[in-house]
């Protein structure tokens, strides 16, 4: 009894919670932040223009002022990361965030700067003076970088003895770090995304928040398939053996209404970038009991990219089951077949195979995904 009372009371107060965020235009990161007891890892998932990256930068730019913290700011690729610099980092720091916290920013190479200037007077030949804003004072707050140039990013924008300061903390966010719907497929993410971590904190465990920005779930994403989670519902989702917490952001009604007429919402109105409302495909997913092992299916030399077939057809994750295994993939320590690859695809592409849960489904897209262009 005392259990079900218990229940009710927590299932009030989130439903609560949850209506009092739908009565906000924007999006707020604060009751994120009251998971840092724990939590490393902060995936937001919602749609464009809700204020995922705003909150972020929000809160980089607060404790950049406060505390002196500096942040990394990561993209997919170059090109995205160098839109974000452009013009002094216009596109980094909203220019209202600029305002509230009287930052004066200047770049150079991957590099934010927050600076001091002061008022030069010149007197010129013809008796005049001449008033100029001469720098005075620089300090680094920023780094933007790619995540596909993780192997020249050897530097760090924290020194080794960065924690000895008990008030600095590691702030990271991954700002839409999900490949767009036809975005071209050049490198993988999770795999850059891991070392590009590596470069910036190395072996740390401790006073670190890491926050990914997402708009899109259409998608297999690599980085929830790491996490071995993909919401199919609104609200938070609580993962404590990985460290890390999802929201996935029920857009409000003032959202809605800010976006109803906009050129998306004529033009395109289910799309999930704008929405964030996902129908998720079920219709593969299969529970039926495992019978017999037919054969193993390996993307790479790493285990988490290998599956089982079992009863013909049904695809599970590979738990050291012994059969003939099917490389899709050359250089993998097995016998490579490009045409048995073929009959993989197609297979895949008739959508011929069932899987045991969403997870594996979408881990199986994924390495799917990664495989070279089709011919």
């Amino acid at each position: 009894m005392l259990k079900t009372v218990k229940e009710k009371v927590a299932k009030a107060k989130k439903e609560r919670k949850r209506q009092e965020a739908l009565q906000n235009e924007w999006y707020s990161l604060r009751h994120m932040l009251s998971y840092a007891n724990w939590a490393m890892f902060y995936i937001l998932l919602g749609g464009r223009e809700v204020g995922k990256s705003y909150s972020v930068t929000n809160f980089f730019c607060r404790q950049w002022k406060n505390k002196g913290i500096p942040f990394v700011w990561l993209r997919l690729t170059e090109t995205q990361a160098r839109k974000l610099l452009q013009n002094n980092a216009e596109k980094l720091v909203d220019p209202d965030l600029r305002r509230k916290y009287n930052l004066d920013l200047v770049t150079s190479g991957n590099n934010v700067y927050e600076v001091k200037r002061q008022e030069i007077k010149t007197k010129r030949k013809d008796g005049t003076i001449e008033i100029k804003k001469k720098i005075v004072e620089k300090k680094l707050m920023a780094r933007v970088y790619a995540l596909s140039t993780f192997y020249t990013d050897k530097g760090s924008i924290f020194d080794k003895d960065f924690l000895s300061d008990l008030s600095m903390r590691y702030n990271i966010a991954c700002d839409e770090f999900e490949r767009e719907k036809g975005e071209k497929n050049t490198f993988d993410i999770l795999y850059s995304l891991v070392n590009q971590l590596e470069n910036l904190v190395r072996s740390t465990k401790e006073r670190t928040k890491i926050f990914f920005l997402g708009n899109t779930l259409e998608e297999a994403s690599d980085i929830l398939c790491a996490f071995k989670f993909i919401p199919e519902d609104w609200g938070i989702f609580k993962l404590k053996s990985k460290r890390c917490v999802i929201e996935n952001i029920e857009p409000s009604e003032a959202y809605k209404t800010r976006r109803k007429g906009t050129i998306a919402d004529i033009l395109m109105p289910d799309a999930s970038t704008f929405t964030n409302k996902i129908d998720t495909d079920n219709t593969l997913i299969n529970k039926s009991p495992l019978v017999t092992p037919s054969y193993v299916i390996k993307f790479t030399k790493n285990k988490d990219n290998w599956f089982t077939v079992w009863n013909s057809n049904l695809i599970a994750k590979y738990n050291g089951e012994k059969k003939t295994v099917i490389a899709m993939r050359p250089y993998l320590d097995e016998v490579f077949n490009p045409e048995v690859q073929k009959n993989m695809i197609t297979l895949f592409d008739t959508r011929s195979f069932q899987f045991r849960n969403l997870i594996t489904f979408k881990q199986f897209q994924s390495c799917m995904e990664q495989l070279k262009p089709r011919k």
